[in-house]
């Protein structure tokens, strides 16, 4: 009888769901502090932990200390991290709380707030073996597996996501294109 106790225990375990609060307004400043990017989920279902839509806005802080709109727009989909980059591109990665994973794994908005990437999971990680350390019941989330970090090939500004091996994919922000080498070979 005790054997049967631990394995209802043990499953039911397995079977609880994450939890996630539900997703908030965010601020994001840029590095150098000129510039700065709102999300703002709208109508939020606490219960849920979801959002109908969110919409983001690029600022940039003028010299008189007040702040110009340079683009305000409807998102693709409710980000779970939002990254602005040295030039001015606003990248998000993964979805809140998993909902729609895998797609909008990585959103790309230029300057002006078109939309130059938007990649699936299994385009950014064509083999998801690859990244064990992304996987959740939720759904695959590239933060999980990597650490993003801004690089710069020419003048073009590239997001490397990086493994703790110092491996991943690559992305031009300019562009939108994959640069990615996996364990020293291009990318299938």
């Amino acid at each position: 009888m005790r054997p049967l106790t631990l394995l209802l225990a043990g499953l039911t375990t397995v079977a609880q769901a994450n939890t996630y609060a539900p997703p908030r307004p965010l601020l994001v400043g840029s590095d150098s502090g000129s510039s700065g990017f709102k999300l703002l989920p709208r109508g939020v279902d606490d219960a849920r932990a979801s959002a109908r839509e969110s919409w983001g806005e690029l600022v940039q802080l003028q010299p008189d200390g007040t702040l110009r709109t340079l683009w305000k727009r409807r998102l693709v989909n409710t980000p779970a991290r939002v990254y602005l980059s040295p030039r001015g591109q606003v990248v998000t990665l993964d979805n809140h709380a998993g909902y729609g994973s895998p797609r909008h794994a990585v959103v790309v908005y230029d300057p002006g707030g078109r939309v130059t990437a938007d990649l699936s999971f299994a385009e950014v990680v064509p083999n998801a073996s690859g990244c064990r350390a992304c996987g959740s019941m939720d759904g695959p989330f590239l933060t999980w597996g990597y650490q993003p970090k801004w690089v710069f090939y020419g003048n073009d500004v590239h997001l490397a996501l990086r493994d703790k091996d110092g491996r991943g994919p690559t992305i031009n922000l300019v562009t939108g294109k994959l640069k990615t080498l996996w364990n020293g070979q291009p990318r299938p």
